[in-house]
């Protein structure tokens, strides 16, 4: 279930640390755990950054009354992240997690962490994960959410939007905050794109006669000039191979019979095979992109036991063969749960337990001050410009968990797990 947008805003001097957020959810697990709608946001102290700046961060989490206990997963693209002790945080591989679930009195809890910045003015963003648990002992009636933090240090902030075609202008839905005039890749200053895939089609573009909205301004084709047509036997809208042909076009506007202005078709007699047309598992290549059947054939097996059927039968897949868990937050024995019963060595006569995918103590897990260097992290996120504020945003996980990505399926089974011994205990 997607959860509605949420932002939060919490207010910045001007010129000082300045924070963006956007409009989509990230990588993880959390829309196969539960959906719902939590805002998160974030003050710094101090609220100016400089580049080496140690800055302790406050994340506020805020389920709107629900929730008795919340868990997180945090994780910064630049920069490097540390525990403060008392706070239920482990510093792992990939940022940091909750090693006890904090209580949420009145459905709002924070959790403390330190960032320390890079030693040359940039951007950070910050990954965040929450689940607000209602403890009822299983994951039914849970709260989750995924959102996207920017901050500047050291430079004045500016906007810019994810520019995938390369045309100049950018999406209003995919935008992040960063130095004005160092331009992340693939983003623009300009926004208002309303189609990113193609570079003809943005604010300002000439209007074709092609149906489409080329300068976005809402309108199509108005004062509209012709374009070449070629002929289109099977009517799906797109025409077949013109180059090293003696076809001529015809000039004019699409949607005239038996013409189209569309290259691409790769079965120009069969109208169900276009680039435009949906792959379905037929053993052909319905969308003219040269593969068939991709992401379409049936799946059996689940964890890395998940393998795709070599025809659309679902009898002839074969799931691969499970192996013994191990503390690597993946599931390697195919039984849908992530390192349970993981077995860790022991390390100078010290028990260890596997903790985020790491075999660490049960001590040294939360509250030693452990630290993780900046990772990689999620897509883009979309939104406004918060000039001298700070926007936090949270929006639904995603329909269904992806190999590769468990990291939000961890909080959650650690969340899950620590609710089961409580309620052995009582």
């Amino acid at each position: 279930m997607l959860g509605l947008l949420v932002v939060a805003l919490t207010a910045w001097p001007a010129d000082d640390a300045q924070a963006h957020s956007g409009g989509r959810p990230g990588p993880g697990c959390v829309g196969c755990h539960a959906g719902g709608d939590v805002s998160l946001s974030i003050t710094t102290s101090p609220p100016t950054i400089d580049p080496g700046d140690l800055v302790t961060v406050t994340l506020l989490v805020d389920a709107g009354g629900f929730g008795e206990v919340a868990g997180v997963f945090i994780g910064a693209q630049a920069g490097e992240l540390s525990t403060i002790p008392g706070e239920g945080l482990a510093a792992v591989a990939a940022g940091l997690t909750h090693s006890q679930p904090k209580s949420m009195p009145g459905g709002m809890t924070e959790f403390e962490f330190r960032w320390t910045a890079p030693n040359t003015p940039g951007a950070v963003r910050f990954d965040v994960s929450v689940l607000a648990g209602n403890d009822n002992g299983s994951s039914s009636g849970d709260r989750a959410d995924d959102g996207r933090i920017d901050l500047v240090f050291g430079c004045e902030g500016q906007t810019y939007f994810l520019d995938f075609d390369d045309d100049g202008y950018g999406r209003d839905d995919a935008s992040r905050l960063a130095c004005a005039g160092d331009a992340p890749a693939d983003h623009a200053a300009a926004s208002g794109d309303c189609d990113d895939t193609r570079d003809t089609v943005h604010p300002g573009a000439v209007e074709l006669c092609n149906q489409r909205d080329d300068d976005c301004d809402g309108e199509l084709d108005e004062d509209a000039i012709p374009i070449p047509l070629f002929p289109d036997g099977d009517g799906d809208g797109y025409y077949g191979q013109v180059e090293g042909t003696s076809e001529d076009p015809m000039m004019g506007c699409v949607g005239t019979p038996d013409f189209a202005g569309e290259p691409g078709d790769c079965e120009p007699t069969d109208p169900t095979k276009n680039p435009g047309a949906q792959e379905v598992c037929n053993l052909y290549d319905d969308n003219c992109d040269g593969r068939a059947d991709e992401r379409v054939r049936p799946i059996c097996g689940v964890g890395w036991c998940a393998r795709e059927a070599w025809t659309c039968d679902p009898a002839n897949c074969d799931p691969g063969e499970p192996q013994p868990e191990t503390c690597n937050l993946l599931d390697d024995d195919c039984d849908d749960d992530l390192d349970e019963e993981a077995q860790c060595p022991a390390d100078r006569d010290v028990a260890l337990m596997c903790i985020a995918g790491e075999c660490r103590t049960e001590e040294g897990s939360s509250d030693e001050g452990g630290t993780t260097s900046g990772t990689g992290g999620v897509g883009e996120s979309g939104g406004t410009s918060s000039q001298g504020g700070t926007i936090a945003e949270a929006s639904g996980g995603s329909s269904r968990c992806a190999i590769g990505e468990p990291r939000a399926a961890y909080w959650w089974l650690l969340l899950l797990g620590w609710r089961r011994r409580r309620s052995a205990a009582r």
